[in-house]
């Protein structure tokens, strides 16, 4: 390794371009610092409940941690995918240097909020998220097609409370130390990498259809009628849509019995309301990616002009907002028989919770031009993510959230409306012409 090179600084230059002007990258940087931002502005917030602001802290400083080492991963499976990248000299070190430096700029900041806020309890939680973090870039490294569970690591994080809790007497060091033995096998590995043909498809296939391979949607007659039904809103983000918006529901019982038979508490229902914006928040994301795809989309038969292609997409959101809620209702009611806590209020509020937060995710996403402005979508997924906390913390405490459920109504109306301003925005001034 030269030292020179090190020292003189110059592995920063081309930094901004590499990082700043790559879509897939810049969409979890994005992420990431917006998780950095809610967190620097919520201690103002929450000052009067100073537990609930060290929980949301922590989980918004895991946020910020695990988008930039998924941007990372997406840097490194980019290198892999470049064939030119060996005769570029010092060209591999640079994007390995930038790499370390990101991410120990990013350690040191969670370091520092847990310091500054008095919550050195809480470092388990952000080592875990540093262990999950490094095992999927190890895996990315291993296999590319691991970079299409980039965001299970994400649906983790609300998680990681519950997971330090199973930790044993000394867990803390145990963690850390694997935490330190697994960044030296990633540098061994990284010192290795080369260039790899399947890279290439899994970073084309990631700004196409959203990192996950599957069948054919034709080999399924329930997916393949559930396609029709949604198109063209999941043109852009092709079969993985319809298969995860089927599995979700399932993963969420399967953990709801695995937390009934261990005793334990998930909140089950608050990752899928999470993860049920997320993936209209994808929808969109997809779209903006693939911009190019428009044209194609829109010279397809079956469309009346323009206004007849935006009236379809529409349609097509609304179908999905039903089916989402409709979803929600079953898995809620299902998981309320094996949780007595569930009652008649909460399960309205997760409902109309749902309601609000997809159909807010869609009409937004919908107004969205750019990747930076869909990233912002994650402020949508924090709050929700609170709301739907708010009212289960009450209820543990033996109390009704009816109170909370008049504000989910009043949330219904103005996101219901917000979807349908949406169709006034949606491709305005695009490719398309009218």
């Amino acid at each position: 390794m030269n030292r020179a090179f090190i020292t003189s600084g110059a592995w920063l230059k081309g930094s901004v371009r590499l990082w700043l002007f790559d879509l897939g990258c810049v969409s979890f940087l994005g992420v990431g610092l917006l998780g950095l931002i809610m967190a620097l502005g919520l201690p103002f917030l929450l000052a009067d409940d100073a537990e609930r602001e060290v929980d949301t802290l922590i989980l918004l400083m895991n946020m910020f941690v695990a988008s930039t080492c998924i941007a990372i991963a997406w840097q490194m499976n980019r290198l892999a995918a470049t064939e030119w990248a060996t005769l570029v000299p010092q060209y591999r070190l640079s994007v390995f240097l930038q790499s370390l430096g990101l991410l120990l700029s990013s350690i040191m900041i969670a370091t520092g909020f847990l310091l500054a806020h008095d919550a050195i309890d809480k470092a388990d939680e952000v080592l875990l998220t540093l262990l999950f973090s490094f095992s999927f870039i190890y895996l990315s490294l291993i296999s590319s097609h691991a970079f299409y569970l980039s965001f299970l690591l994400y649906v983790s994080l609300p998680m990681q409370p519950v997971l330090v809790g199973f930790l044993p007497q000394g867990g803390s060091f145990i963690l850390l130390f694997t935490v330190l033995v697994l960044a030296v096998f990633l540098w061994q590995k990284l010192s290795q990498l080369t260039w790899n043909s399947r890279a290439r498809s899994v970073y084309l296939n990631g700004l196409e259809v959203g990192w996950l391979w599957l069948p054919s949607p034709q080999s399924f007659k329930l997916l393949n009628r559930l396609e029709r039904s949604l198109h063209p809103a999941n043109y852009f983000i092709g079969p993985v849509f319809s298969v995860m918006l089927l599995a979700m529901p399932l993963i969420t019982l399967v953990l709801a019995v695995i937390a009934y038979y261990m005793a334990v508490q998930l909140p089950v229902l608050v990752l899928l309301v999470q993860f049920n914006c997320i993936l209209c928040g994808m929808l969109h994301w997809s779209r903006i990616q693939r911009w190019r795809a428009v044209e194609s989309l829109f010279i397809l038969p079956g469309f009346d002009g323009k206004q007849g292609m935006i009236n379809a997409f529409m349609k097509a959101q609304y179908r999905l907002l039903f089916i989402l809620v409709a979803s929600m209702v079953i898995t809620a009611s299902l998981v309320s028989l094996l949780n007595p806590v569930i009652n008649a209020s909460i399960w309205l509020h997760i409902v109309l919770t749902t309601l609000f937060g997809c159909s807010l995710s869609l009409g937004l996403g919908s107004m969205c031009r750019s990747s930076l402005q869909i990233s912002g979508l994650i402020f949508l997924v924090g709050l929700l993510s609170g709301w739907v906390s708010v009212g289960l913390a009450d209820i543990e405490r033996g109390e009704q959230v009816w109170g909370l459920v008049h504000w989910d109504l009043a949330f219904v109306v103005f996101s219901l409306f917000t979807l349908w301003f949406a169709k006034r925005r949606l491709w305005r001034g695009d490719l398309l012409r009218s």
